[in-house]
């Protein structure tokens, strides 16, 4: 599927987008999958955990409250996320090991990059519903994400 987003937007000009300013850091710059969802204040234990499983082609949103203060994200978990067949990581907070991040064939979207990586106190929360800037986004909903931005829906759009 070739996905525009802003052809997405003017298709369905009722769905919402995620309203941050996103950078690509993943060697895909376009992708999409059903959401997988993550609260996780500034501890990437349950990120860790859950790239570790089968993917199935889903993207991981990872509520990090918008906090610069560690990255959330990295190559090595990156990797396994790959090898697990994830479609994608979407990340409201920071990563980490930017050069090899970007020779990773997956999606990832972050606010920034920061060098110092998470404590590891398995701090955080799978499956919740979150809220993102005023945007409803829970497990079950599909993201589709390109270099304009992600755009959350409740049906997959065919």
């Amino acid at each position: 599927m070739t996905l525009s987003t802003p052809d997405i937007s003017d298709n369905h000009p009722d769905l919402d987008f995620l309203p941050y300013q996103f950078e690509s850091y993943g060697a895909k710059r376009s992708f999409f999958g059903q959401v997988e969802t993550i609260k996780a204040p500034d501890d990437n234990s349950k990120v860790k955990g859950i790239l570790a499983t089968p993917g199935e082609g889903r993207v991981l949103i990872v509520d990090g409250g918008e906090s610069r203060k560690v990255a959330l994200l990295g190559d090595q978990i990156a990797a396994n996320a790959y090898e697990n067949q994830w479609a994608g990581i979407i990340i409201i907070g920071c990563v980490r090991d930017v050069e090899i991040l970007n020779s990773i064939d997956i999606g990832i979207l972050a606010l920034g990059a920061v060098p110092k990586k998470s404590s590891k106190l398995d701090r955080g929360v799978i499956g919740e519903a979150l809220v993102l800037n005023g945007i409803d986004v829970k497990q079950g909903d599909w993201v589709y994400c390109d270099s304009n931005g992600a755009i959350i829906s409740q049906e997959e759009i065919k």
